[in-house]
């Protein structure tokens, strides 16, 4: 594994899964907070994450918990069964900033890492949130539970 520089200004998608196994998309909003492990894979940038998600079947309805101009990358992380986070404080003041990713999306049927093609589900792995349940967490500051890049 080689260490990899954030991707300032890229609206990139990194990946996680929860204590019950569940996937979890973070919209990075080409600022917001990448684990430091999730910079370190060769086998699947972050760059790339999106798109490999995308591929896959479409497995679920989604549900659209924020109204914005364009849902669709949203809906369609969501209808591959994956919880997804946005990075939304890039549309805020300093002063009104959460610090934090929110849901944006979820699936009606969430998918489980074993449903993963093998190397996404190594990164998910990887970047497990022991705690966390993406069903109940609405707001989640990743800083505060894996070690994190910021871009500027």
């Amino acid at each position: 594994m080689s260490e990899k520089l954030y991707p300032d200004g890229i609206d990139c998608v990194w990946l996680a899964s929860d204590r019950n196994g569940y996937l979890g998309a973070f919209i990075t909003a080409g600022v917001g907070p990448i684990p430091d492990q999730a910079l370190k894979s060769d086998s699947v940038p972050v760059e790339s994450i999106e798109g490999r998600i995308c591929d896959m079947p479409v497995v679920s309805e989604a549900r659209l918990l924020v109204s914005v101009n364009r849902p669709d990358d949203f809906i369609d992380l969501a209808e591959r069964g994956v919880f997804v986070y946005d990075w939304t404080d890039i549309n805020r003041t300093a002063r009104e900033a959460v610090r934090a990713y929110e849901t944006v999306a979820v699936p009606v049927k969430p998918i489980k890492v074993d449903l993963l093609p093998v190397d996404l589900a190594s990164l998910a792995n990887t970047l497990k949130f022991v705690g966390v349940d993406f069903a109940d967490e609405k707001r989640l500051d990743v800083r505060t539970h894996m070690n994190c890049c910021e871009g500027e």
